[in-house]
């Protein structure tokens, strides 16, 4: 496993997927990262030292499974809580979202080859599936002694293609069907993800933070549509994660390292931020340091 001090960081290395990663809170400034390529099979486990909101796209070749290693309840995908029995299915480039509100936790994923079959995802997107009996504590097991045996053996061993074989039919058996979900009353006329897939490609391409307005009618919705689409998808109304969303957003920048000349006053305005007096209270908050903390840090 690989240790992280720094959100980013750690959300660069996660593999498998195109992601939009913002952190909610953090209770231990600690995460984790391993992977394993298990011939064909790849076995990623993370730990994360607190909330995560997170919006991807599956870029492995075949589909990825999901597993909440702990607080798995806390676990929100596509609007929908998991549970122990529970995990979350997403085929080859299918979206999807995961958030975890303020907790510490741990999670696996497992990338199955191309040509695994997932229907019980139904309609080719993404789905939270109940698993029979005890196919998933069984998963969870098999994840946590795999990954003791194999971390510190080189790579491409026949230990490391008999566990991926015994992975792949262990994370099968948990593939029987989608489990029902009622439909909310008063749900959007546009559906969800379609909203959020409208509000990340505005958020991606805006020169500068769209307000919440803003992204509401980029997206083609209300306002009230727009702030149940993300409470049902993050737990939070739009405004929090564009807060969010900008300050990783300067942080990326300042940590990646700017000419000598420029200062923190200069990114910011770039960013369309004129207050700096509160946007550094926030930064603060939400890092432990300044902004020209990270950047002096940066430069050193």
């Amino acid at each position: 496993m690989i240790s992280f001090d720094d959100f980013d960081a750690w959300g660069e290395a996660v593999s498998g997927a195109s992601l939009r990663l913002v952190c909610d809170a953090v209770e231990v400034p600690h995460w984790s990262l391993g992977i394993l390529d298990l011939g064909g099979v790849v076995l990623q486990m993370a730990t994360e030292g607190g909330g995560n909101l997170c919006y991807g796209v599956n870029t492995h070749a075949g589909p990825l499974l999901f597993v909440p290693l702990s607080h798995a309840a806390g676990h929100v995908v596509n609007g929908v809580r998991l549970d122990e029995e529970s995990l979350f299915a997403i085929p080859q480039g299918a979206d999807f979202s995961i958030h975890v509100r303020h907790h510490a936790h741990a999670w696996c994923s497992i990338a199955l080859p191309d040509g695994t079959d997932v229907t019980a995802c139904g309609a080719g997107g993404s789905a939270r599936i109940a698993s029979p009996g005890a196919a998933l504590p069984k998963l969870r097991g098999l994840v946590g002694s795999i990954f003791s045996a194999l971390e510190g053996m080189p790579a491409g061993t026949r230990a490391h293609r008999l566990a991926g074989l015994e992975l792949a039919s262990a994370a099968r058996a948990c593939l029987p069907a989608v489990a029902p979900v009622r439909r909310r009353l008063g749900r959007p006329q546009v559906d969800r993800k379609t909203i959020i897939r409208r509000s990340m490609a505005v958020i991606e391409e805006a020169a500068t933070l769209p307000t919440a307005a803003e992204l509401a009618r980029e997206s083609g919705v209300t306002g009230r549509t727009l702030i149940r689409a993300f409470q049902e998808t993050f737990g939070t109304p739009p405004k929090r994660y564009l807060l969010l969303h900008e300050l990783h957003r300067i942080r990326r920048v300042l940590v990646a390292g700017t000419p000598a000349d420029v200062t923190v006053a200069d990114v910011l305005v770039r960013n369309g931020i004129w207050e700096f007096g509160r946007f550094a209270g926030r930064y603060r908050q939400r890092f432990g340091e300044s902004p020209s903390e990270t950047l002096r840090r940066a430069r050193a």
